[in-house]
């Protein structure tokens, strides 16, 4: 049996498991019923695929890249296109993911407001508050080191998967078929969703910063062997994946009427969120929905935010460097820390709509980096050339509709 299925790979496949399914989770049901049933039917059709063939892809060039051991994606986007297009991809990257605990940031602030709000007013300076506090414990948090963190979040993991695969089974108990029935009609207008709501898919299924580390360890275990060991563990990891999240999305949809959706959405919170604000709910839902969606995001927000920092310490680096100053590592670490963490308060402060950052910012620069770096290479870069596909084409066509969204949407 160990020959087919080995203990390690079902160790990466709950990495890859739980770092999909987490926070993105929470929002993918806001766009889904805001925008209609037909749209979560086609998003149910395309969610394997759309989530096996970009990452795959990228697995794909970071593999097949001539680059010393431990290199990632930007070592691989050096090798093929060299230092200068290599130094933007690094940009994008990092201004991808800084725009992600962005999102998280807010929403953590949104949800911890909104349980205020039911027992007294929020004004400015409440929120102004409240920001500063979730700024300074995610700090707080971080700061107490990368293994420690680690730990926590690992052991976060498993508690909210078996929450989400908790609450999808009790909704059961309370959906109305006619809350999707009642929308299948097919107008210029569900188009326009299905087009509005890629780059939310495109966010919720993500979890690129993990692949550059899954296709390292595979490489350095079986070498040229390694892609088929990758692709054996995506397939199984990212069948499990869309199956839990779609049942969750499901549920959720067929239990919460439309109108608490589109107030959550307005309101730039989760669907727990959502659930919590029907008369109807108990009270430990609305205990343990707050709960889990603050945990939820802090734990994705602290996983972003390692690789954040890192960018933002190299960017403060090369910066220092062009005006003639030169710091220790340590330095640059924590100027990055008090740059990114000042903006992130006062984005806090701002309060934008979430689910737009995702669909105008985050979702599309993810995409360049996803969908359409690893699979526009194959028609770029020779030596990529028999990795074209028909899933590749197709994976191309939907991160340019992706990034369209920032551009028209």
């Amino acid at each position: 049996m160990s020959k087919i299925w080995s203990k390690e790979e079902t160790l990466w496949s709950f990495a890859l498991y739980g770092t999909a399914v987490g926070a993105g989770t929470l929002f993918l049901p806001i766009q889904l019923g805001s925008a209609g049933a037909v749209v979560l039917f086609v998003t149910a059709l395309v969610a394997w695929p759309l989530t096996y063939w970009p990452h795959r892809a990228l697995c794909q060039f970071i593999l097949s890249s001539n680059t010393p051991a431990g290199v990632g994606i930007t070592g691989a986007v050096t090798h093929y296109y060299g230092k200068k297009i290599g130094n933007l991809i690094t940009a994008l990257y990092f201004l991808a993911f800084f725009v992600v605990i962005l999102i998280y940031a807010v929403a953590i602030t949104n949800s911890i407001t909104e349980q205020i709000a039911k027992h007294m007013p929020v004004d400015l300076t409440l929120r102004v508050l409240v920001s500063l506090g979730v700024v300074l414990l995610l700090n707080v948090i971080f700061l107490a080191g990368r293994q420690a963190t680690i730990k926590v979040m690992g052991f976060l993991v498993f508690p909210l998967i078996a929450y989400f695969l908790f609450l999808s089974i009790y909704l059961t108990g309370s959906w109305q078929p006619a809350l999707l029935t009642g929308q299948m009609e097919v107008t210029p207008h569900t188009l326009h969703q299905v087009w509005l709501s890629i780059p939310v898919m495109v966010f919720a299924f993500s979890h690129t910063p993990i692949i550059s580390t899954f296709a390292i360890d595979r490489r350095e275990k079986y070498g040229d062997l390694a892609m088929g060991k990758c692709k054996k563990i995506m397939k199984v990891a990212y069948l499990i994946i869309c199956l839990s999240v779609l049942f969750f999305v499901f549920s959720c949809l067929l239990s919460i009427p439309v109108d608490y959706i589109n107030t959550a959405k307005d309101q730039g919170v989760t669907i727990l969120s959502a659930l919590s604000m029907m008369p109807n709910s108990p009270n430990w839902l609305s205990v343990s929905g707050i709960i889990v969606a603050i945990v939820a995001m802090s734990k994705s927000f602290l996983g972003t935010y390692f690789g954040v920092i890192e960018g933002a310490s190299e960017m403060v680096k090369a910066s220092l460097n062009q005006v003639g100053v030169r710091k220790s590592r340590s330095f640059n670490r924590m100027l990055s820390i008090l740059l990114v963490s000042t903006l992130t308060f006062i984005v806090c402060c701002i309060n934008p709509n979430a689910i737009s950052m995702i669909y105008a910012i985050s979702g599309p620069l993810i995409a360049m980096i996803l969908f359409i770096m690893p699979t526009l290479s194959t028609y770029l870069i020779p030596s990529l050339k028999p990795y074209r596909s028909i899933g590749s084409l197709i994976t191309l066509i939907v991160g340019v509709l992706c990034v369209s969204v920032m551009f028209l949407g």
